[in-house]
């Protein structure tokens, strides 16, 4: 560093200071502009988190908080599967005492459900908890987590409604 102390201090303190003001800004409009989706059941969600991915696999839990166990959704967007094959999906499952299930949602708009233990399967390490509020979008992908489940899309509206009880297509 060139120059006195108190233009090195001035220099380093302006930087933190835009930082913060451009942090406050940012943070101000977007807690005041939330968008609204339709989840599980019709009820209305106010989206407060967007998470936006261009990673090709994406994991996130749908959180509700204990002792609710979450839903585990993952979002694959053109993973080569071998040398000719590309995955693109969207793929939630939960796991309780009384039910196992999972759920498919293809780019095209198909759904496939899985009911039984043999449609089980864990979260990867580190994936991370989102709250209800979220709505995450990863490649032709738009997933909206509610009070109550995870509502997953494509662009034309078809998709499915993911509960810990049930799966109902859209």
């Amino acid at each position: 560093m060139t120059g006195t102390p108190r233009h090195w201090f001035r220099v380093v303190a302006s930087s933190h200071v835009r930082f913060v003001v451009a942090f406050l800004v940012v943070g101000s409009v977007v807690a005041r502009v939330p968008s609204t989706a339709y989840g599980a059941g019709r009820s209305r969600v106010v989206i407060n988190t967007t998470v936006v991915t261009t990673l090709p696999n994406f994991e996130f839990n749908a959180y509700f908080g204990p002792p609710t166990p979450s839903i585990s959704c993952e979002l694959v967007h053109r993973v080569k599967e071998s040398a000719t094959m590309q995955s693109t999906q969207a793929y939630c499952m939960s796991a309780t005492t009384e039910l196992v299930h999972h759920a498919t949602l293809s780019a095209s708009g198909v759904v496939k459900r899985c009911v039984g233990v043999q449609c089980g399967s864990n979260p990867g390490l580190g994936t991370p908890d989102l709250n209800p509020g979220t709505m995450v979008r990863s490649g032709p992908f738009t997933c909206v987590i509610s009070k109550s489940g995870v509502t997953c899309t494509v662009a034309d509206g078809k998709g499915f409604v993911f509960t810990l009880g049930a799966i109902r297509a859209i």
